[in-house]
C-alpha cells in the first residue's frame, strides 16, 4: 500500500512537473530566460572565509562528539555503535554543533564585510524565491527520485539516517533525523556549497588578486556581460560596496562535484547530487540568493524523509535511496 502511494504521489508530483516544463520551454521558445537573471552585488569571500566555515564546523562536530562521549561514559571509537535515542542524541548533538559553526562564521563575516547578502539584496525578492524553489522542486524531483531509484539498481545505497529509523524508531529518533535531514542539512550545504564555495569561485578570474586568500569588497564596477564579469549593483554612484562576478558554467560544476563527493560513502549519492548539485548551482547563479536552493534541498529531503519514515514505521524497508 505504502508503495502504490508513493507511486501515486511521484506520477502526480511528475505530471504537474510536466506541465510547468511544458510552460517554461515555451516561454523560453519566446525569447524568455528559464530563470531571469538578476543583478548582483556578488561575494566579497576569499579562499580564508572558505576555510573559516569548514574550521567552525569541525569544531562544531568535535565538541558535540566529546561531550556525547561524556554523557554516555563511551571512548569515540564507540560512536558508530550507537543506536536508538542514544544515537538520535548523537545526531542532535551534531546538528547543533554545525548549525552552532555556520552563526559563528556569519558573525566574523558581517564585522568583516558587512550584510554579504546571501539571501540577496533585495528582501521583496523573498515571495518570488519562495515559489521559485517550489516550482524547481515539483519539476526537478521526481527526475532526481526516478535517477536514484535506477542507479541503486548496480550501487546498493547506504546512509546513517536509515540506519536511525530502521529499528522500531521512537518520536525522538525520528524528530532527530527530520531535524537533521530536512532542516539543518539543507541550509548549511546551500550556505556553504552555493552561498559561500559558489560564491567565492564566481569571483576568480584573471587579475582578481584579493578573491584567492583574503576577500573583500571590490572597488571597480564592471558591466560586462556572457561569460566575463557581471554588473552586480545598479548603483552607478559607488554608494554600496560590490564585488567582482563571473559568469562562467565552472565555478557552478565544482561546487556541484564537492557537493556530491561531500556524500561519499553513500552509495550513488555522489552521482545523483552532482546533478542535482548542477540544479540548486543554476538557481544560485541566477538568483545570487540561496533561498531558493534551500527551498528545493528542503522539498527533496522533505518528500524522501516522509516516505522513509512510513515505510520503516509501517512497512518494509524503502528501496530508494534518500539524497541528502
Amino acid at each position: 500500500m505504502l508503495e502504490i502511494g508513493l507511486l501515486i504521489t511521484t506520477n502526480a508530483m511528475g505530471l504537474i512537473g510536466i506541465a510547468l516544463w511544458v510552460f517554461n520551454l515555451r516561454r523560453v521558445a519566446a525569447g524568455n530566460a528559464l530563470v531571469e537573471p538578476r543583478i548582483q552585488r556578488g561575494s566579497p569571500l576569499g579562499f580564508a572565509d572558505v576555510i573559516l566555515l569548514y574550521f567552525f564546523w569541525a569544531v562544531g562536530n568535535l565538541i558535540p562528539t566529546w561531550m556525547v562521549c561524556q554523557s554516555l561514559g563511551i571512548e569515540i571509537g564507540e560512536i558508530a555503535s550507537l543506536k536508538g535515542d542514544s544515537q538520535a542524541m548523537f545526531s542532535i548533538a551534531q546538528t547543533i554543533g554545525l548549525l552552532t559553526g555556520t552563526l559563528l562564521t556569519f558573525v566574523v563575516y558581517r564585522l568583516r564585510y558587512g550584510p554579504i547578502g546571501l539571501a540577496g539584496n533585495d528582501r521583496q525578492q523573498l515571495p518570488r524565491d519562495l515559489v521559485l524553489g517550489l516550482s524547481a522542486g515539483v519539476m526537478v524531483i521526481p527526475f532526481v527520485l526516478l535517477f536514484q531509484s535506477l542507479i541503486i539498481r548496480f550501487i546498493p545505497y547506504q546512509h546513517s539516517t536509515l540506519e536511525m529509523l530502521a529499528d522500531k524508531p521512537s518520536f525522538w529518533v525520528i524528530a532527530a533525523t527530520w531535524f537533521s535531514a530536512v532542516v539543518a542539512a539543507p541550509i548549511c550545504e546551500e550556505v556553504f556549497f552555493r552561498g559561500i564555495l559558489q560564491g567565492w569561485l564566481q569571483r576568480i578570474r584573471a587579475g582578481v588578486y584579493d578573491c584567492i586568500l583574503v576577500g573583500g569588497w571590490d572597488s571597480v564596477y564592471h558591466e560586462r556581460n556572457g561569460g566575463s564579469l557581471l554588473n552586480v549593483d545598479g548603483d552607478q554612484t559607488g554608494a554600496m560596496a560590490t564585488s567582482r562576478q563571473s559568469n562562467s558554467v565552472w565555478p557552478m560544476v565544482v561546487s556541484s562535484f564537492l557537493f556530491g563527493m561531500a556524500h561519499y560513502g553513500q552509495g550513488p549519492a555522489p552521482i545523483t547530487l552532482f546533478f542535482f548539485g548542477l540544479v540548486l548551482g543554476y538557481l544560485f547563479r541566477k538568483t545570487g540568493s540561496v533561498i531558493s536552493c534551500i527551498v528545493l534541498h528542503m522539498m527533496l529531503n522533505g518528500f524522501t524523509m516522509f516516505w522513509f519514515t512510513l515505510q520503516m514505521v509501517y512497512g518494509d524497508a524503502p528501496t530508494a535511496g534518500l539524497p541528502e
